[in-house]
């Protein structure tokens, strides 16, 4: 899996942690991602991911991407076997 991570330049550095690539066979199916104190945004490029948030049973699926806004509780993130997404991991 190739993950490639920049970070932006004035003025956005002031907003923004890092920018990212992701692409490739994960190596694991599932990621347990913990709570952040910042928003996470996703784009999509590939086949759908899957998001469950905590003790949730129904996991919702996104072909687009999405957004993730200062989770407050652990989430289940499932990665297709083959994954390629672009994102913004926002600051607190």
């Amino acid at each position: 899996m190739e993950y490639v991570s920049r970070v932006p330049r004035p003025p956005l550095d002031g907003l923004i942690d890092d920018l990212y690539y992701l692409e490739g066979a994960p190596p694991y199916a599932r990621l347990m991602l913990p709570p952040m104190p910042a928003a996470l945004l996703i784009v999509n490029l590939g086949a759908p991911f899957r998001i469950r948030a905590g003790t949730d049973i129904e996991t919702a699926e996104y072909a687009d991407g999405c957004v993730v806004t200062m989770p407050t509780r652990a989430f289940e993130f499932g990665y297709p076997p083959g994954t390629r997404s672009v994102g913004v991991h926002f600051k607190p």
